[in-house]
């Protein structure tokens, strides 16, 4: 009977990897993930570049001709500012302080430059007053290839609104965000790949037909809305169904109880605090203390309350290095446990709701 309630008990730690996944660590992954998608596409580039053998003379570019009544904006370095200060104002909500502030800054001075220019375009073009031919060309002129249009923008833009709320609440709803941004990006890259050999044709054979109009991406979209619905059901604990104190609904306690790492003790009772018990309330998906002391080399019971009705939380130990060492069971309120903590030694350490990596504050376990 050990073994099976062994086996039993390995098959809900790793059900919980899945359902309930520890997402401080897999965000802290997220760099390691993007620098390998980097190294393949420059190393794709390689071995495509490798493979085109010796160059070749080809004829030479077809000079574009503007046509009459026509203003072509010049070249401008607004789109590369923009970029460059998006990349600091992102950079800045991961790091805050002042890198935030000049993100801030540069993204404002970028977007006012750009503001600007494109006034003095439209000031150069409402001063001109060129009278049409009669007969309007019926397409671009030779050697230009004009882009056809595209989805993607707008793909891209829903992508990133989800990862913003993921941002916030955490979770799934943060992995269907950076996946599906990731998508709309890669799919970008290729409209952008197969323009640029459409337009490598035009310089040398002149302006060709434009691509038909796209369908509507409506698999795409499905698949995407499904996958949110499915995300807001976990991060929400309607999928699995559990208990009020983070167990299944037949009765077995939530995996983590006692076989996360280093151990502790499982919920106790939802009544109030017990005599010196450390108390933490859970509310619109925050802590209500940022700092809590414990003695060391002693055990020692937290008190949680979560006031967030039909939200999973937790409250786990993670040491300076990340590791967690206390991982308790996840409870879905309106719903209160006692954590009973293993003795830990004297240091610094974090508590950490798992399902909302968000949700941190200090430990401070005294000597």
């Amino acid at each position: 009977m050990q073994l099976l309630q062994n086996i039993w008990n390995s098959i809900l730690d790793f059900t919980k990897l899945l359902v309930i996944p520890d997402w401080g660590s897999l965000i802290a992954l997220l760099p390691v993930f993007m620098g390998v998608v980097v190294i393949f596409f420059f190393v794709g580039r390689i071995v495509q570049y490798r493979r085109i053998g010796p160059r070749r003379r080809r004829p030479g570019r077809v000079q574009p001709v503007t046509p009459p009544g026509v203003h072509m904006p010049g070249p401008t370095f607004a789109p590369i500012l923009a970029a460059f200060g998006t990349f600091l104002l992102f950079a800045g909500l991961v790091f805050n302080g002042l890198i935030l502030a000049i993100g801030l800054i540069a993204i404002i001075l970028s977007l006012l430059y750009w503001g600007r220019e494109g006034l003095r375009d439209y000031e150069h073009v409402a001063g001109e007053h060129v009278e049409l031919p009669a007969v309007v060309h019926p397409g671009p002129p030779p050697g230009v290839h004009m882009p056809g249009p595209s989805f993607r923008p707008f793909l891209a833009s829903l992508g990133v609104a989800v990862l913003f709320a993921g941002l916030v609440y955490g979770g799934w709803v943060l992995a269907v965000g950076v996946l599906f941004t990731i998508a709309a990006l890669l799919g970008w890259l290729n409209d952008a790949r197969k323009e640029y050999h459409h337009v490598v044709r035009a310089d040398a054979t002149g302006h060709l037909e434009n691509d038909p109009p796209p369908a509507w991406p409506k698999t795409l979209l499905t698949v995407f809305a499904l996958l949110i619905v499915a995300a807001v059901a976990l991060n929400a604990g309607w999928f699995p169904p559990r208990t009020a104190s983070g167990g299944t609904p037949g009765g077995s306690p939530a995996p983590g109880g006692s076989g996360g790492p280093a151990g502790s003790g499982g919920p106790g009772g939802s009544g109030g605090a017990a005599p010196g018990a450390l108390a933490i309330t859970a509310s619109s998906i925050k802590f209500d203390v940022a700092t809590l002391t414990a003695p060391a080399d002693k055990p020692f019971t937290i008190h949680f309350d979560n006031q967030d009705a039909g939200t999973p939380h937790d409250v786990d130990v993670l040491d300076a290095s990340g590791a967690k060492v206390v991982d308790n069971p996840i409870v879905t309120g309106t719903a209160a446990a006692d954590y009973q903590i293993h003795p830990l030694k004297a240091g610094a350490y974090k508590f950490q709701c798992s399902v909302h990596p968000t949700m941190t504050g200090q430990l401070i376990v005294g000597s």
